[in-house]
C-alpha cells in the first residue's frame, strides 16, 4: 500500500472511479452508434465487443479494459478511506478483495469476447457479478457503522446490488430456457451496468467531498 499511497498523494483515489467511468462511456457510445441493430432490449453489452457484430469491437474492449484497471486503483483507494474512518479492518480488506476480483472480471470480459472465447467470457461474467454483489452488501454493512456515511449512502449499495441480483436471476432463467426472459434479461443487464457506473461515480465524488 505504501507505493499506492504515494500515487494517491498525487492523484486522489476518487479520480480513478470518475475517469474510469468517463473512459468507459467514451468507448460505449461510439460502439452503440455503429452497431447495426442496437436495442436495449436485444443487444447485450458483450455484443458490442464481438468482431462479427461491431466494427469498433477492439476499441470498445480496449477502453473497457482500461476502465477495469482504473477501478482496481479506486477500490484500493476506497479501502484506504474506509480504514482511515475506522471501518472494521478485516471486513474492509475482505471487501477490497471482492472489489478487485470484480474488477478482474471486467478485465476478463474485455479480453475474452463472447464470440471467440465464450467460456472464459462467461466465467469472467460470473466473477464480476457474484463478487460485485458481495462487496456491495459488505460495504453497506461497513458504512452503516461509520458516521460520515448517511443512511442513503448505505441503502444505495443495496439498491445497486438489487440490479445485480435481478440480472443474475434472469440469467439463470434464460440459461434454463433460452426462449424465456430474453428481453428482460437484456434490459436488466443495461440497468445494472448504469447502476454500477453510478455507484463508482457517486462514491468517487463522496470521498472527494468528505476528504
Amino acid at each position: 500500500m505504501e507505493k499506492l499511497n504515494k500515487i494517491y498523494e498525487k492523484i486522489h483515489a476518487s479520480y480513478f472511479a470518475i475517469i474510469g467511468v468517463i473512459i468507459f462511456m467514451i468507448g460505449l457510445i461510439p460502439a452503440i452508434l455503429v452497431h447495426p441493430d442496437f436495442s436495449f432490449l436485444s443487444t447485450f453489452i458483450s455484443n458490442l465487443g464481438e468482431p462479427s457484430s461491431n466494427d469498433l469491437w477492439i476499441y470498445f474492449n480496449a477502453l473497457w479494459f482500461i476502465t477495469g484497471i482504473l477501478m482496481i486503483f479506486f477500490i484500493f483507494g476506497f479501502t484506504q478511506y474506509l480504514l482511515e474512518k475506522g471501518a472494521y479492518k478485516l471486513g474492509t480488506w475482505l471487501m477490497c478483495i471482492f472489489g478487485v476480483l470484480s474488477a478482474v472480471g471486467i478485465l476478463g470480459l474485455a479480453i475474452f469476447n463472447a464470440e471467440d472465447a465464450y467460456k472464459m467470457h462467461y466465467i469472467s461474467e460470473l466473477l464480476f457479478f457474484f463478487t460485485g454483489i458481495l462487496y456491495l452488501f459488505g460495504y453497506a454493512a461497513l458504512e452503516r457503522k461509520i458516521s460520515d456515511f448517511s443512511k442513503w449512502q448505505v441503502i444505495f449499495n443495496i439498491i445497486v446490488a438489487f440490479f445485480f441480483i435481478l440480472y443474475l436471476i434472469l440469467l439463470i432463467v434464460n440459461r434454463i430456457n433460452e426462449d424465456v426472459a430474453v428481453e428482460p434479461r437484456t434490459l436488466a443487464e443495461w440497468l445494472f451496468l448504469f447502476a454500477n457506473l453510478t455507484w463508482f461515480v457517486e462514491n468517487g465524488f463522496f470521498i472527494l467531498k468528505i476528504k
